[in-house]
């Protein structure tokens, strides 16, 4: 016979009530094995290296980072116990970088995060430090600029759709107008004639459409948070608006005196940004540029001693104001190869990476190989071509190490078919001192151990990731993954001037230090002090450098900790966290 429903419960509530007298007698406590666990395993954190030599000054700075960060976290609704519909002024904390960009640039951590000294910059397209808007500008002064499109210009959809590149060219260039039903875009073969005058283009477009051309050009070359986020864009749609932007960026940048002033230009940029080092990665696969003329080559040579000369110019005028420690130690090129090109073109790619490492030794630092990772080719492809290059690098005593672009993908399977092609194999086969973006290598937990034994150095790109669609927002992220898994990383900003909306001043590696502090509650300052000091160890310094780069650095951050806690201490004291 069936107990009534009311002896069950009766029975459960007794179990229960005797069960609770147990656990409350059990020694230790629930509460004491919690807190035991969570001790363990912070023990082999990341940043416990950097946490264990904290001085009193980064302990006291690092609450107070992270009372602001808590702070404007809770408060990122504009109101911390409402679940009203956020207003477009509400600061999304780790949401959508584009959407949220002027928002983030009101907050304390943002300011924070822009005083905090960077170390090294470690995975930087050369093109892409200083914004489109100032390119644009000067590009107006250059009579003998010129301008194509992959269409004639007669519609607002032509307008919306077409693909613009620049040129210097002799001025002699036989002119053509872009505005014609006969306008013809073939650019490659001989005789071809596309090009119209920028000087001229300008006014024609202003009266036929009522925009401003350069307004523009420059939405051509950035990414807007509609192509960006837009429901309907797809992560190849947004891969050809990217290469889109960079080819029209190109030529604005790659004439002699552009050329020469970007290089000091940059260099402003980065220590307004607190980077005091960085590697460049430049595509090389264009043998020349031309000079301001249109008329003369510069040649991979020339392009090299141009930036030499002009560090040292720069160098020289820090060190005249008592301040080189802010840029101590230059700049280097890592070579950079397309990775769709034939085997043929790549062989005589890498040999002109050792021809140019005999000539600037101490300038070139590295071979990259670049592109789409869901598009062929995979970097094995070239492995025979890449293991002669390592052989030759032997025989004539230089050190030419990859810094491959690897795992900058969802897919994972180096533009073909399976993931046995995966790029991330061919980094640790072909002893890749530190590989770009990484974003898929915790679909491999051997190679994350392979990662480890060689030592390899992963330059993170968050800001990038999202807005080429690995990952929604910085929460989405897997930097806290890698990091948690031991493997060394670095801040970066990839290709900035692309990837911060309207933007006339470069902060970029600040926006991205700044990203990953929101992004997971596991980053703190030690975490920041961590990857600013990584810059430095993996970079290609040399070692005496690198122990002065950290002299400099660790005063830097001390100092830093002092202005956070006069800044902002009084203000963390008042907060109820």
């Amino acid at each position: 016979m069936a107990r009534p429903a009311q002896d069950e419960a009766q029975i459960a509530a007794d179990a229960f009530q005797n069960g609770l007298k147990e656990a409350q007698s059990v020694s230790p406590p629930y509460a004491d094995d919690r807190e035991r666990l969570f001790h363990q395993e912070s023990a082999f954190s990341w940043d416990q290296a950097a946490k264990n030599n904290a001085s009193d000054i980064e302990v006291r700075a690092e609450k107070i980072v992270w009372k602001i960060r808590e702070d404007e976290r809770e408060n990122h609704f504009g109101n911390k116990a409402s679940e009203a519909i956020p207003g477009p002024e509400t600061r999304d904390m780790g949401g959508q970088f584009l959407t949220n960009k002027d928002r983030i640039e009101d907050s304390k951590l943002w300011k924070i995060a822009q005083a905090m000294p960077k170390g090294g910059h470690l995975h930087l397209h050369f093109n892409a430090e200083i914004p489109p808007e100032i390119l644009v500008e000067k590009a107006r002064d250059v009579e003998n600029m010129f301008i194509r499109s992959t269409t004639p210009i007669l519609s607002e959809q032509d307008v919306a759709d077409t693909e613009v590149v620049f040129s210097v060219m002799p001025t002699d260039t036989m002119e053509v107008d872009l505005f014609s039903p006969d306008y013809n875009p073939e650019f490659r073969k001989p005789g071809s004639t596309p090009w119209m005058r920028w000087s001229v283009f300008r006014p024609i477009f202003q009266e036929n459409f009522g925009q401003d051309a350069e307004g523009w050009v420059i939405n051509k070359m950035v990414l807007s948070p509609e192509e960006a986020y837009g429901i309907r864009q797809t992560t190849n749609g947004v891969w050809a608006r990217f290469n889109q932007g960079t080819r029209c960026f190109k030529g604005l940048l790659n004439y002699g005196t552009i050329y020469r002033w970007y290089i000091g230009a940059a260099i402003d940029s980065m220590i307004k940004d607190k980077v005091m080092y960085a590697e460049l990665r430049p595509m090389l696969l264009d043998k020349f540029i031309p000079t301001e003329d249109g008329q003369g080559k510069l040649f991979h040579a020339d392009q090299m001693r141009i930036l030499v000369e002009e560090v040292h110019k720069k160098q020289e005028q820090l060190k005249e104001a008592g301040e080189l420690d802010k840029f101590p130690f230059g700049f280097k090129i890592i070579y950079c190869s397309p990775r769709s090109i034939p085997k043929e073109m790549m062989k005589k790619e890498l040999q002109d990476c050792i021809k140019l490492k005999l000539e600037f030794p101490d300038l070139i630092c590295g071979f990259d190989l670049v592109g789409a990772e869901d598009r062929p080719n995979h970097i094995g492809f070239y492995a025979e071509e890449l293991q002669a290059f390592v052989k030759a690098c032997e025989k004539l005593n230089i050190s030419i190490p990859f810094m491959f672009h690897a795992g900058e993908t969802l897919l994972d399977s180096g533009g073909s078919r399976t993931t046995e092609n995966s790029n991330l194999y061919d980094a640790v086969l072909l002893n890749a001192k530190r590989i770009g973006h990484g974003y898929s290598l915790v679909k491999h937990p051997h190679l994350v151990q392979e990662f480890k034994k060689k030592n390899i150095c992963i330059e993170l790109c968050p800001t990038s990731n999202e807005l080429l669609h690995l990952c929604r927002n910085i929460k989405e992220h897997v930097y806290p993954q890698l990091l948690a898994l031991g493997i060394p990383c670095t801040v970066n900003s990839d290709n900035p001037s692309l990837f911060r909306g309207d933007c006339r001043s470069s902060s970029s590696v600040s926006h991205e230090f700044y990203q990953v502090m929101v992004g997971s509650p596991t980053m703190n300052l030690h975490g920041w002090k961590q990857l600013a000091l990584w810059s430095l160890e993996y970079s290609c310094l040399g070692d005496r450098e690198k122990a002065e780069a950290e002299r400099i650095w660790r005063r830097e951050f001390e100092a830093f900790c002092k202005w956070v806690v006069e800044t902002y201490g009084k203000y963390a004291d008042g907060l109820d966290l």
